[in-house]
């Protein structure tokens, strides 16, 4: 990267300093150029969110090429599993300043990742998550993102998955006319449905369980016995 576009990047973030500053590189076909944002996050010492609007109007000023904010006070300067999976959203690069020393690196949007191995980060990277990524790439199926930010099936008043399987175009199926791509819900250590893996033959299921490695699992007893429903998506009737 340009050093004017590194001093412009530094100047900004010290600015902003002790809270996450953020920005846009835009490529306007003549040069690049660095957009200072408004970081609007409700906690903007954590995290930052960039305005819709203020994104807009860098649009409008070429193409968006790059995604700044900046690290406040890290010992090391080490893209968090947050920083990445909001990076292959994004679809583009990101870059990240740590505050105050100015070091700097960039990530790029992860493509075809393996579906096994995934860290957990709840909302962003779990069971559900892990479905629509494997409906998206397998079948071309968008399936709506429920992933929310917190542990929603402790009280037993919330029930995300029984509220809205239906609704995403699932039908129920029995057990033994289950197959590829179907997925199965269960109730793990709790009084609602709060898990879902999809089938993947071999008596194999794909799921991310909380807290751990998103991965391949024998369909064995403890998750038969936890079964709630094996639902099919109705666009996979007729595929072979």
């Amino acid at each position: 990267m340009r050093q004017k576009l590194l001093d412009a990047i530094k100047k900004h973030v010290d600015s902003e300093y002790p809270n996450e500053a953020c920005g846009l590189i835009v490529d306007t076909g003549k040069t690049q150029k660095y957009i200072p944002c408004k970081n609007i996050s409700d906690k903007p010492k954590e995290h930052f969110l960039i305005s819709p609007d203020e994104q807009l109007e860098a649009e409008k000023q070429g193409e968006i090429i790059m995604i700044i904010h900046s690290h406040p006070d890290v010992v090391s300067l080490v893209p968090s599993e947050f920083d990445r999976i909001q990076c292959d959203y994004s679809g583009i690069e990101w870059g990240i300043m740590s505050v105050p020393d100015g070091d700097f690196c960039t990530i790029s949007p992860r493509v075809n990742r393996d579906y096994t191995g995934r860290q957990w980060l709840l909302g962003y990277a779990d069971c559900w998550a892990l479905i629509m990524d494997y409906y998206k790439r397998e079948y071309n199926i968008g399936l709506k993102n429920y992933s929310v930010t917190h542990e929603w099936w402790e009280s037993g008043d919330e029930n995300i998955y029984d509220d809205n399987w239906q609704s995403e175009g699932f039908v129920e199926v029995d057990l033994k006319d289950m197959k590829i791509g179907d997925i199965i819900m269960m109730r793990i250590g709790a009084q609602v449905t709060n898990h879902a893996a999809i089938y993947v033959g071999d008596n194999l299921i794909l799921h991310h369980l909380y807290g751990q490695l998103s991965s391949r699992t024998p369909y064995g007893k403890y998750f038969r016995d936890r079964t709630v429903r094996i639902v099919r998506h109705k666009e996979l009737f007729n595929a072979k």
